[in-house]
Formats: structure tokens, sequence, C-alpha cells
């Protein structure tokens, strides 16, 4: 079994293919459009979901067989099909073309595999078992939506706000580590998950922020 290396792509606006219109696919493009993606489907049947996107010029839709040269000028492309021939010839054009492609479920025709993940806001958390359990890959994600509920997206939204006024304000980057350090591993996040903090900014602006002697800064 080969080892992926795990990876962030960043494909928004980018051009992304899906061969196949079925629900397999239609999960593929809707991931590839939250990422902002743009997104062509070819395949000669389509599922109503796919239709609607369509419909809405979220998509842009070849309905028919796919046909060699479909995946030209494409940097990512997914096949969701059942017919093998269609398999091989769209691996055989995105090796020629430098395309990276994942065949569904056939781990030995992909560039890359895609982990189980949840999404809590900019919080992504995967969980991948280099293609030998997607079951058990899926059950630890399960167990992780637990552990990491929608409370971890408004912190790490407050975070990122701060962060970029600490680094832009704060010179003394032993004092902005300690701070963060305090904020990060201290009780903060526990006291705003039991509702003790209403306002999560304002609090930590009060409690971790202020500083006394403007130089330490």
């Amino acid at each position: 079994m080969k080892k992926y290396y795990p990876i962030m792509l960043d494909i928004e606006g980018k051009p992304c293919a899906v061969i196949g219109g079925g629900k397999v696919a239609e999960r593929k493009v809707r991931s590839l459009l939250d990422c902002g993606a743009k997104v062509t489907v070819v395949s000669p049947q389509l599922t109503a979901g796919i239709k609607k996107l369509a419909d809405e010029n979220l998509v842009r839709v070849l309905e028919r067989e796919y046909r060699w040269g479909d995946l030209k000028d494409h940097d990512l492309v997914y096949v969701a099909t059942d017919d093998p021939e269609v398999n091989a010839l769209c691996l055989r054009e995105a090796r020629q073309e430098e395309i990276l492609i994942n065949v569904v479920d056939k781990p030995d025709m992909c560039d890359f595999i895609v982990p189980a993940a949840i999404q809590r806001g900019d919080l992504t958390i995967t969980v991948s078992t280099n293609g030998k359990s997607p079951m058990l890959s899926r059950k630890i994600r399960e167990e992780l939506e637990k552990m990491y509920g929608e409370e971890y997206a408004v912190f790490l939204e407050v975070m990122g706000d701060l962060r970029k006024m600490i680094l832009s304000e704060w010179k003394d980057i032993r004092h902005r580590r300690a701070v963060f350090e305090k904020i990060v591993y201290g009780d903060v996040f526990d006291r705003y998950k039991n509702g003790e903090i209403q306002d999560l900014k304002k609090f930590i602006i009060d409690h971790f922020l202020q500083v006394p002697n403007g130089n330490d800064r």
C-alpha cells in the first residue's frame, strides 16, 4: 500500500471535472463547489441535484458520454462511473495531461484519496487509514464529531481576529507566544463552552490583552 502525503489544496476558482452523474458524483460536485472550484460534469445521466445545480449556473454540464479531451485544462478530476473502460481512458488522459485524478473506489488508479473529515467553520479535522479501512475512518470521524462541536468554529473565528491584532500591535515575540498559550491552553474555551463567558472576544481582550506598560508591546 502506497503512503499518501497529507495536504490541503486551494482549488478556489480552479477548473475541476467530475466524470459521472450519479449520487457519488453529486457528492463530489458539491464538495468541490463548497471550496469554490469551477466544476464541469460529464455524464449522459444526471441526478436531480446535479440538474438543479446546472439550472442555477453553478456547474457546467456536458450531458453525454466522456470523450478523450474532456479533461484538458482541468486541475483535478473525479471519475465516478462503473465503466472500467471509461475509468481507464480517464486515467490515461489525466496522466498525459498531468492532472490529479481520483477514480472512486479504485485506489490503484488515484493520485489522491479523500480522508473522512469534519468541518467546524475554518477548523478542518481529517482522518485517513491510508485506504485500508474507510469504515474505520468513518467511525473515528463520528467520534470526533461528538468531541468537537460548533463552539470551536466561534472560538477559532475570534482567535483569528485577535491574532491579526496581536501580530500587528505586539512587537515582543515571546510575549505574543505567551499570550497565545494562555488563551489556547488555559480554561477560556471550556468556560465559553460551559456558558460562563458570553462575549468571548471581549473577555479575551479584557483579561489577556490589556498591557499596563505600552513598551511591553
